[in-house]
């Protein structure tokens, strides 16, 4: 039997200037050598990222380079995970990195709980290191015991991003989970509801080991129309998939859906509404959430004030399209 008990999962596209910090965070974690691997999954880059890799990995044999022809991040995570062996896996951006010696700790909490996910908070930081804020699903979260998932999401808030989670494998295996990889946005969230609505033991850390680094340059900070418009239509997909896991959940138990699920699945709308507007596509995003049956949506989610006037509005608004169509073309007139 494998005694790896924590595989990290780096996809890697062209960032070849933050790798080696991403890798070396990986191995400063006070874990064994034989206690981890790296999976580091170079996606078709047109950089020396492959190189970086392979110059790391002469000094750490806990590396494995993986190469594939560029498929998108959902593909490579998939391909690492189906590699892996660790107990748990740990999703890591390559132009992220992780605090010293945070890490090791979490996961031997996690394989002495005998835990099927355990989360944590992450920090925002700039490209110099700098902090930006701490996120946290609620500000007065504090270190947990284990529970259930439907629990543990009926008490706190489903965060999107896979990079807040440490995840055991079997418990990705046995449920036949993978990210969806005709999403290019939102596909974290989408795999999040599921291996928490299942999960039969979560708890959670207050520490915040990840870094997200901030980039100006980042595919999240892409303005080009075409890109916004597709990032719109996955978004709405991605929370297609949620809607999907909350039926199946209530008709597998019976019971009702935490409402944290469909708040993320309503987040995902909300913003896809907004980004319409900006991007002057209203009536195609109107249109893609009526042939999924996600339009109208209810005024609920976690990241946005919606008890204040100003969203509530603002819901109001958005479930008149034409109106909503209106302003997106004042917007269009006033920003050129």
């Amino acid at each position: 039997m494998s005694t790896i008990l924590l595989s990290y999962i780096v996809p890697v596209y062209n960032t070849a200037p933050y790798l080696g910090k991403c890798l070396q965070s990986l191995v400063n974690q006070g874990l064994q050598h034989d206690e981890y691997e790296i999976i580091a999954v170079d996606d078709g880059s047109s950089d020396n990222s492959r190189e970086v890799i392979e110059n790391f990995a002469k000094d750490y044999p806990q590396v494995r380079l993986i190469t594939q022809a560029n498929a998108g991040v959902s593909a490579a995570r998939n391909k690492a995970l189906d590699l892996a062996q660790g107990r748990f896996v740990q999703f890591v951006d390559s132009d992220d990195y992780l605090e010293p010696n945070v890490m090791g700790p979490l996961v031997h909490r996690a394989v002495g709980e005998n835990l099927d996910v355990l989360m944590f908070n992450f920090k925002w930081v700039d490209a110099s290191g700098n902090l930006i804020k701490v996120s946290k699903p609620r500000e007065d979260m504090r270190t947990t015991p284990a529970m259930g998932g439907v629990e543990f999401l009926e008490k706190f808030t489903l965060m999107q991003y896979v990079c807040w989670y440490l995840v055991s494998l079997e418990h990705l295996n046995r449920l036949n989970l993978r990210f969806d990889t005709s999403l290019i946005a939102c596909e974290d969230g989408a795999l999040a509801a599921q291996f928490l609505l299942h999960a039969r033991r979560v708890a959670f850390s207050e520490v915040a080991p990840y870094c997200y680094v901030s980039r100006s340059d980042s595919a999240m900070n892409n303005t080009n129309r075409d890109h916004l418009r597709r990032r719109i239509f996955s978004q709405i997909d991605a929370a297609a998939l949620i809607d999907r896991s909350i039926k199946e959940f209530e008709a597998q138990t019976g019971g009702n859906s935490p409402a944290s699920v469909a708040g993320l699945r309503n987040l995902y709308l909300f913003f896809s509404m907004t980004k319409s507007l900006t991007c002057g596509c209203v009536d195609e995003t109107v249109a893609h959430m009526r042939e999924l049956g996600l339009y109208p949506f209810p005024c609920i989610g976690y990241e946005i004030n919606y008890d204040g006037k100003k969203w509530k509005i603002l819901h109001g608004l958005m479930m008149h399209p034409k109106v909503w169509a209106l302003l997106g073309r004042v917007y269009g007139m006033v920003r050129n």
